[in-house]
Protein backbone atom coordinates (compact mmCIF):
# COMPACT_ATOMS: atom_id res chain seq x y z
CA UNK A 1 0.00 0.00 0.00
CA UNK A 2 1.27 3.69 -1.23
CA UNK A 3 2.43 6.28 1.56
CA UNK A 4 0.68 9.39 1.56
CA UNK A 5 2.85 12.22 1.27
CA UNK A 6 2.81 15.04 4.27
CA UNK A 7 0.46 17.62 3.25
CA UNK A 8 2.89 20.80 2.73
CA UNK A 9 2.23 24.26 3.76
CA UNK A 10 -0.10 25.36 6.89
CA UNK A 11 -3.09 26.03 7.76
CA UNK A 12 -5.54 27.31 5.59
CA UNK A 13 -6.71 30.55 6.86
CA UNK A 14 -4.45 33.09 8.69
CA UNK A 15 -5.15 34.22 12.03
CA UNK A 16 -5.76 38.02 12.35
CA UNK A 17 -6.62 39.91 15.81
CA UNK A 18 -8.34 42.70 15.65
CA UNK A 19 -9.39 45.79 17.87
CA UNK A 20 -12.61 46.92 17.63
CA UNK A 21 -13.69 49.89 20.01
CA UNK A 22 -16.42 48.77 22.62
CA UNK A 23 -19.29 50.20 20.82
CA UNK A 24 -18.70 48.28 17.48
CA UNK A 25 -18.12 45.28 19.54
CA UNK A 26 -21.02 45.23 21.42
CA UNK A 27 -23.19 45.96 18.43
CA UNK A 28 -21.49 42.98 16.50
CA UNK A 29 -21.60 40.78 19.47
CA UNK A 30 -25.79 41.63 19.92
CA UNK A 31 -26.13 40.96 16.43
CA UNK A 32 -24.43 37.76 16.62
CA UNK A 33 -26.64 37.31 19.95
CA UNK A 34 -23.65 36.17 22.08
CA UNK A 35 -21.85 33.39 20.45
CA UNK A 36 -18.42 33.85 19.48
CA UNK A 37 -18.27 31.66 16.20
CA UNK A 38 -21.22 33.95 14.73
CA UNK A 39 -19.34 37.25 15.49
CA UNK A 40 -16.32 35.54 13.70
CA UNK A 41 -18.18 34.99 10.92
CA UNK A 42 -19.94 37.92 10.91
CA UNK A 43 -16.71 39.80 10.95
CA UNK A 44 -15.22 37.84 8.26
CA UNK A 45 -18.25 38.17 5.76
CA UNK A 46 -18.00 42.20 6.55
CA UNK A 47 -14.31 42.38 5.75
CA UNK A 48 -14.78 39.98 2.93
CA UNK A 49 -17.57 42.14 1.32
CA UNK A 50 -15.70 45.41 2.25
CA UNK A 51 -12.43 43.89 0.15
CA UNK A 52 -14.45 42.81 -3.25
CA UNK A 53 -16.09 46.22 -3.49
CA UNK A 54 -12.90 48.05 -2.67
CA UNK A 55 -10.23 48.59 -5.67
CA UNK A 56 -6.42 48.78 -5.23
CA UNK A 57 -6.26 52.37 -5.47
CA UNK A 58 -8.89 52.78 -2.22
CA UNK A 59 -6.67 49.76 -0.58
CA UNK A 60 -3.16 51.85 -0.93
CA UNK A 61 -4.67 54.72 0.27
CA UNK A 62 -5.86 53.09 3.68
CA UNK A 63 -2.03 52.21 3.87
CA UNK A 64 -0.50 55.28 2.48
CA UNK A 65 -2.33 58.21 3.84
CA UNK A 66 -3.95 56.47 6.99
CA UNK A 67 -7.38 55.92 5.47
CA UNK A 68 -7.71 59.37 4.01
CA UNK A 69 -10.52 57.92 1.21
CA UNK A 70 -13.31 57.18 3.59
CA UNK A 71 -12.58 60.87 5.29
CA UNK A 72 -13.70 61.82 1.83
CA UNK A 73 -16.53 59.58 1.41
CA UNK A 74 -18.27 60.70 4.38
CA UNK A 75 -17.77 64.68 3.53
CA UNK A 76 -19.29 63.51 0.33
CA UNK A 77 -22.25 61.90 2.19
CA UNK A 78 -22.59 64.49 4.36
CA UNK A 79 -22.58 67.18 1.07
CA UNK A 80 -25.64 65.01 -0.49
CA UNK A 81 -27.44 64.32 2.46
CA UNK A 82 -27.72 68.53 2.80
CA UNK A 83 -28.44 68.64 -0.18
CA UNK A 84 -31.38 66.36 -0.20
CA UNK A 85 -32.76 68.08 3.06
Amino acid sequence: MARRGRKKGGPRYKKVHLSLPKRLYSILNGLAMGDERKLNRLIKAIIEEKLQEATVAELEAYITGGGEGGEEETKEEKETAEENA
